[in-house]
């Protein structure tokens, strides 16, 4: 008999670049999204920085799991059964942000868009919606309309960090603008999450 080696099969290097760059724009709107989270919760809703904490630590604790493909508890038609079953439309709400303003968020220069990433910047940042809106509901209660409330602040933050301001380079909030007014208004740093 014979040997008969069976050869490896490679990822070829394009397949992958596009698959780690569609990881990159999840991360990136839900870094971003933290931020913004974090903000609202704390001025609109007047969370404490402890419950900011533990509200990061259920999120990104349920994103890991979410993450996970052996996890069958936590899937994405799950996450938006359970948006269905409580009457509240979250992709009703990222398709009412423009386009451009995902791009931004996303990361991705002006002029930059890739063919077929729309459907991936719209599908990260509905996840980290789906994520999120159980965490209020069942450890904060919030109800429908808070729910909403907290959408439409979302929104209008996610236009903030994509105007600029007359006369100026810069925009009107960024992920920086938001770290530093915790760090001077209430001496908290919410990335290290301890006071300073």
């Amino acid at each position: 008999m014979h040997n008969v080696q069976q050869r490896q099969r490679l990822i070829p290097l394009s397949v992958y670049k596009q698959e780690l760059a569609k990881c990159q724009l999840g991360d990136n709107i839900a870094n971003h999204m933290g931020y913004i989270f974090n903000i609202i919760l704390y001025d609109k809703f007047g969370l404490t920085f402890r419950q900011l904490t533990n509200f990061y630590n259920k999120v990104v604790s349920r994103r890991m799991a979410w993450q996970d493909d052996d996890n069958n508890e936590l899937t994405s038609e799950k996450l938006l059964k359970y948006c269905i079953e409580k009457k509240i439309d979250a992709t009703g709400f990222i398709k009412s942000i423009p386009m451009s303003h995902k791009l931004y968020m996303a990361d991705i220069g002006k002029n930059r868009a890739v063919l077929g990433a729309t459907v991936n910047i719209d599908s990260a940042f509905l996840s980290t919606l789906l994520l999120t809106i159980p965490v209020l509901k069942e450890t904060y209660k919030f109800s429908n309309e808070k729910i909403n409330e907290f959408m439409k602040w979302v929104a209008f933050y996610i236009d903030s960090y994509c105007r600029k301001q007359p006369g100026c380079k810069e925009h009107y909030c960024s992920d920086q603008i938001i770290r530093q007014s915790f760090i001077e208004d209430e001496h908290w740093d919410i990335v290290a999450g301890k006071a300073v």
